[in-house]
């Protein structure tokens, strides 16, 4: 009943529910495992999927012709264990509306991959059966390379509003323009509980109004991978991005603009954005791409390390560690130093230490010399980190050293009256407690004296009460022996 062996083979192991079978591919050639023929190939295998427990993955790239696929498709309906789907055809003409009932009875899809020339009636009857069966067990969605256009994705989107469980979504050469961009950002703006962790929006002409509107509805997400490589994004569009990456809600870790010719304002707008985000590790782009020469690179660089003021430095990014391409050939040296001092515990003290050789120590004089204990032991722990992070060579130990007698010596040029007084000060201090010691511990001594006195009169007490029992206290040392037997054997007798 099959075209050749290799289909009938596969007939033969779902029969016999053969668990190593758990991923079938349908092509047209011998790339799958399954390759659709003139027979009745397809629709036996839709029968047998039908009753499967072990399918977890179909992957449909050719289904044949004629009557074969609508049986393939009431076989795949019936199936309750697959939980990744990958549609690579058209499905020749049959309306995806006819695979409602396997939404509807599957509740281990987590996986819906398309990948094919959407049109806009393919792209209703998709978000119609993802609308009306709503598949709360679906967490990556995927529509890859399928060019829906404005208008189709828009109708997607709409479809995808009760779909908050999503981790997954990928969209990239969709071309949804700025209605697409609308339609998500509203989509992800309902969503009250968003799980969204990835979203690839790579090719889709994108431009610096779509992208402000999108990042009105990423606010309201996790989401931690965001890529928009291949669009028309400049330097405004990044800016309209500012209040995402400065709210304390931004999980960002990765972003993608490759291919986005945004110049040195773009540069600087990311500069500025990326200043107090404490997120986002990785930004990748490609330099002589995007446009970016020597002013966009010290934006980048005052990222990193602002030498203006040690406070300056302090508030610089300490999170980012890749900016650039994947293995940054061309970004600066310099930059990607900084960069290497951020994957280091406390990056900000490696950083002040390299950009400030003589620290001023003028702004602490405010709190007079209470702070100078702080200034020194922040030295010191900044030496015995450096030691533990193997950086001792960038900066060394003996001028560390010299930098904390430096700060020392700043502290009583600027405050020598001050310094004077302190040390008098610190003296009555020592004296005064030296003086309360010597008295804590005549107390003590007079206590101890006085429970000392109190145990010789009970032994006293105790002594005189004994004598009175023999008989009373003798005159000498012999007569108390005599009159000490005597008086034993008087008791005797008694």
């Amino acid at each position: 009943i099959t075209s050749c062996n290799g289909n009938a083979e596969i007939l033969r192991r779902l029969r016999n529910q053969y668990t190593s079978l758990y991923d079938i591919s349908i092509t047209d050639d011998d790339w799958g495992n399954f390759v659709v023929g003139e027979d009745e190939d397809l629709g036996w295998l839709g029968y047998f999927i039908g009753k499967s427990k072990c399918v977890n993955e179909l992957t449909i790239y050719s289904s044949g012709e004629g009557e074969n696929i609508e049986a393939f498709i009431e076989g795949i309906n019936r199936n309750q264990s697959i939980n990744s789907l990958h549609i690579g055809t058209d499905l020749r003409g049959v309306s995806f509306r006819n695979l409602r009932p396997f939404f509807r009875n599957n509740n281990n899809l987590y996986q819906l991959e398309f990948n094919f020339e959407v049109g806009l009636e393919c792209a209703e009857s998709i978000a119609f059966v993802l609308d009306e069966n709503r598949c709360q067990s679906l967490e990556s969605l995927r529509f890859e390379d399928c060019n829906l256009g404005e208008d189709g994705f828009a109708v997607i989107a709409t479809a995808l509003r009760t779909y908050p469980e999503l981790e997954e979504l990928h969209l990239q050469h969709n071309n949804i323009g700025l209605m697409g961009c609308t339609a998500l950002a509203d989509t992800l703006r309902g969503w009250e509980a968003s799980n969204l962790k990835h979203l690839d929006l790579d090719g889709n002409g994108i431009d610096d109004q779509g992208l402000q509107t999108l990042a009105a509805g990423i606010t309201n997400t996790k989401l931690e991978e965001l890529y928009l490589s291949d669009n028309l994004i400049t330097g405004a569009g990044l800016r309209s991005m500012s209040d995402y990456f400065q709210s304390e809600s931004c999980c960002l870790k990765t972003l993608n603009v490759l291919r986005n010719d945004f110049g040195d304002e773009g540069a600087v707008a990311l500069a500025d954005i990326l200043m107090g985000n404490k997120s986002l590790t990785s930004l990748h782009f490609i330099s002589h791409q995007s446009g970016i020469t020597n002013p966009g690179w010290a934006a980048f660089s005052k990222l990193l390390c602002d030498p203006s003021s040690i406070k300056s430095t302090y508030h610089s990014n300490h999170i980012i560690t890749t900016i650039g391409e994947y293995d940054m050939p061309r970004t600066p040296l310099n930059i990607r130093r900084y960069l290497e001092l951020n994957e280091y515990p406390h990056p900000a003290i490696h950083k002040i230490l390299k950009s400030h050789p003589d620290l001023d120590m003028e702004p602490f004089f405010q709190w007079k010399l209470k702070l100078l204990p702080v200034v020194i032991n922040w030295f010191r722990s900044a030496g015995s980190r450096m030691l533990a992070n193997n950086l001792g060579e960038s900066i060394q130990r003996q001028s560390l050293q010299n930098r904390e007698l430096s700060a020392l010596y700043k502290f009583v040029r600027g405050m020598p009256d001050l310094t004077v007084m302190s040390y008098w000060q610190q003296f009555v201090m020592n004296a005064q407690a030296e003086r309360r010691r010597i008295d804590d511990e005549r107390r003590r001594l007079e206590d101890e004296r006085r429970r000392l006195d109190g145990e010789r009169c009970k032994l006293d007490y105790d002594e005189e009460a004994a004598w009175v029992r023999l008989g009373g206290r003798p005159r000498s040392e012999g007569e108390g022996s005599s009159n000490f037997v005597s008086g034993v054997k008087r008791r005797r007798q008694e």
